[in-house]
């Protein structure tokens, strides 16, 4: 499977209560199926998360399901870490009753993202029962990119960058690819006096943010 997006471990979420009721997802299908399952019975194993292995998990779950012995139903939603993070940890408001708080009922079987749960959040939830594993298992890359009239994406010509300018550049020290320190390590670079670099990210629940932020 081609890696593509994160430099971080997409960790998916999986709860080992009887509800929520397993290690990993090789092991939840398997061990749920003779006791949960009669041959006329479909099994349901649903995720979402971030959507940097979606297509990793498409491919399994069309492969698994090819391949099962018992009738079985996978999917994955591919929402965002941060979605994904609430949609298994239950904190999602009742749309039949928001001022009730967080459900805390699981809306998924696993969710999968860059984002570890916050240590506060697990020691609540393992007091309250509800335990769960968070285990890595892809890495793939996260990346910049450029649009600047005229500059090639390789070669001599192309742009050159270091963490502390990126870092800078998206604090807004740095607002003009015509910095001096920027030109310092690009000495070709042709670019009209002042000019702008508006910056682009994703949302906040983003896990290519989270990452890229840390990084």
């Amino acid at each position: 499977v081609d890696a593509t997006c994160h430099t971080t471990f997409p960790c998916p979420l999986i709860q080992k209560t009887t509800m929520r009721f397993a290690s990993t997802v090789a092991s939840l299908v398997l061990a749920a199926v003779p006791a949960a399952v009669s041959a006329e019975e479909v099994l349901g194993l649903h995720g979402s998360g971030t959507t940097n292995p979606s297509k990793c998990f498409w491919h399994i779950m069309e492969k698994l399901e090819e391949q099962i012995k018992i009738p079985t139903r996978l999917t994955y939603r591919a929402v965002g870490s941060g979605t994904g993070q609430k949609e298994f940890l239950g904190k999602v408001l009742d749309p039949e009753d928001p001022d009730s708080g967080f459900t805390e009922k699981a809306y998924n079987d696993f969710g999968a993202g860059d984002i570890p749960i916050p240590s506060a959040d697990r020691d609540a939830y393992f007091a309250k029962g509800i335990e769960f594993v968070q285990l890595p298992f892809v890495l793939s890359a996260v990346t910049f990119f450029h649009n600047i009239p005229g500059v090639p994406a390789s070669g001599d010509s192309q742009l050159q960058m270091t963490a502390c300018l990126l870092a800078r550049i998206f604090k807004r020290d740095i607002t003009t690819w015509d910095h001096p320190d920027i030109l310092a390590i690009n000495p070709n670079l042709n670019v009209a006096t002042d000019y702008p670099i508006f910056v682009g990210r994703r949302v906040k629940g983003s896990s290519s943010t989270y990452s890229i932020t840390h990084y």
